[in-house]
């Protein structure tokens, strides 16, 4: 009991830490932001496609879904493969296919649905574990969802890594004092 008590006292003597204290436990899916133009596609994220003229000349709109071979199915063409490319190259890419198989239409494609991902916060994380997140979250959000970094953990030291492999390190310090996101990386599955 004086251990539990020391721990959670303890946690307030270093900077940073008690930003932690009333963690969310999940985090409500972000409706309202701008999804960015370098935002990476992949499965389950939802497409709304808008198709204007060609033969008919009528606007035909469809809503969807990547699929998990990383293609979307858009109504009398072929699959077109769009998972891992930005959504800017998604519709570039749409768009010119849209145009190449019926003539005169030109397409307009949205990102309607975000899709959810598997992270794992492990280490000197309060909480490890895994974790679903939005496909937008950042380092930062992880923090949050994990509860911050145990007493023996460093904020100065966060470590993003993928496939085994360190990626980046994360200063909280940095987004505390200064307000600076800019090393607030967007996560990947896993």
């Amino acid at each position: 009991e004086d251990k539990e008590k020391f721990a959670e006292e303890s946690r307030n003597w270093i900077f940073g830490y008690d930003l932690f204290a009333a963690s969310p436990t999940t985090f409500a899916p972000a409706t309202e932001i701008p999804i960015p133009s370098d935002y990476v596609l992949g499965p389950g994220d939802v497409l709304s496609i808008s198709i204007l003229g060609g033969t008919n000349s009528q606007t035909r709109s469809r809503d969807t879904t990547i699929s998990r071979d990383a293609s979307v199915n858009i109504a009398g063409l072929p699959p077109i493969g769009v998972a891992g490319l930005t959504l800017d190259q998604a519709r570039k890419i749409i768009g010119d296919e849209v145009s190449r198989q019926i003539i005169g239409a030109q397409a307009i494609i949205t990102l309607k649905e975000l899709r959810s991902i598997r992270i794992f916060m492990l280490g000197a994380a309060y909480m490890p574990g895994s974790f679903t997140v939005s496909s937008l979250a950042t380092i930062s959000n992880a923090l949050f969802v994990s509860g911050g970094v145990s007493e023996i953990g460093s904020l100065r030291n966060i470590e993003l890594k993928r496939s085994g492999e360190v990626v980046h390190t994360f200063d909280l310090y940095d987004l505390l004092l200064k307000g600076d996101t800019s090393q607030d990386m967007r996560l990947h599955p896993g």
